[in-house]
């Protein structure tokens, strides 16, 4: 009887280490499947969103000019941009060609988001300042 008993507790050991490894492999199972559905996620919403980081160029118009800047700046065609401006006065920036105009002000700076696919050179103006020519603040050079 001796015998038999240590069998059938051979057996519910191994039948539990069964159990424990089955249920080891069940969770290792289910981490790498997570992993890679979230890395699979964040491809997608990589590319759904174009998968490139804009190039963030900020500007500053202090007295009716940039700051710190040659008035001409540069960029390749396809780049997608982020403009950044800010203004110790209240005016709205035009940018040419593309037809992009934002309100900034010294409480409020403005973006101007777009990918730069015309070549080009193209003025930035302040409009809403009065009548007559508006000077460009700054020229934006695409290449191709």
């Amino acid at each position: 009887m001796g015998n038999d008993v240590r069998a059938v507790g051979r057996r519910m050991t191994n039948t539990r280490r069964g159990s424990l490894e089955s249920s080891s492999r069940l969770m290792h199972g289910l981490a790498c499947s997570t992993i890679i559905a979230t890395f699979v996620g964040m491809v997608a919403a990589a590319v759904a969103a174009g998968g490139v980081q804009p190039k963030v160029l900020s500007f500053s118009v202090v007295n009716g000019a940039v700051a710190g800047v040659a008035d001409t700046v540069n960029v390749q065609q396809g780049d997608n941009l982020e403009l950044r401006w800010s203004s110790d006065k209240p005016m709205e920036l035009h940018l040419h060609g593309y037809d992009i105009e934002v309100k900034v002000s010294p409480q409020a700076p403005a973006v101007m988001s777009f990918k730069a696919n015309i070549p080009g050179r193209f003025p930035v103006e302040p409009h809403g300042q009065g009548s007559g020519h508006h000077r460009p603040v700054l020229y934006l050079e695409v290449h191709p």
